[in-house]
């Protein structure tokens, strides 16, 4: 069950997509999208129960399929687009290129990490989500957007063929360790490390993300012959 989401176009150029992290919005991305805006057309989701999308009461639209596919209507309207991820945004990048295979151009993954093949790192890290929850304004079934329940996306990280933008702070060391991980599977990949940056870089550290953004647009026009 796929959710309308609300979105944000502004810009001119090469379509650019970007998708916030767990109890974040769209609102995150303020500032690198001023940066770009005069180089890329740029569309900024809220995935459901964040910012102005709707709020399902229900489990399903928050789960992967239902989030990818609800991403999907994004992309049809704006067409092939290099997707910007924070955190679970770039996640579900990843998940995205791998059950996808063609639609993305490109992918920039800001402190974002490729999930759990650990059961046990797997269960810590839901279990730090339930915890969370009671102090956040989400509804109770929204923690399904940021559990994680296989390893489907790690498993595969090597069918993601497209170029990729890794950009992480040395301070989050959550997914430093995530970073050189993609970074030694990825087929084709740049990365940035952020020196005493923490979790949420698009607040603090916006150019250096839009510098990534153009670098991986740019990548992939070279790869499909665009001029």
């Amino acid at each position: 069950m796929s959710t309308q989401l609300h979105t944000t176009t502004t810009g001119a150029g090469p379509a650019v997509v970007l998708v916030h992290g767990f109890a974040n919005d769209s609102s995150v991305w303020a500032s690198t999208v001023e940066d770009l805006r005069a180089d890329c057309t740029c569309t900024a989701v809220d995935l459901p129960a964040h910012g102005r999308s709707p709020a399902p009461t229900e489990r399903s639209p928050y789960e992967r399929e239902a989030l990818l596919a609800s991403i999907d209507a994004v992309l049809a309207e704006t067409g092939p687009a290099v997707y910007v991820g924070h955190s679970l945004g770039g996640y579900l990048g990843l998940a995205h290129c791998i059950t996808r295979p063609g639609v993305l151009r490109g992918l920039v993954l800001v402190a974002a990490g490729p999930g759990f093949r650990d059961a046990a790192s797997m269960q810590q890290w839901n279990d730090q989500v339930h915890l969370t929850m009671p102090r956040l304004d989400l509804p109770k079934v929204a923690a399904a957007a940021s559990l994680h329940t296989d390893s489907m996306v790690i498993d595969r990280l090597s069918e993601v063929t497209v170029p990729v933008g890794l950009i992480v702070g040395t301070r989050d060391k959550a997914f430093v360790g995530a970073n050189d991980y993609m970074e030694r599977k990825l087929a084709d990949v740049r990365r940035r490390t952020i020196a005493d940056g923490r979790h949420r870089l698009m607040k603090t550290h916006p150019a250096e993300i839009a510098d990534l953004v153009r670098d991986v647009v740019s990548a992939a026009d070279l790869a499909t012959g665009r001029q």
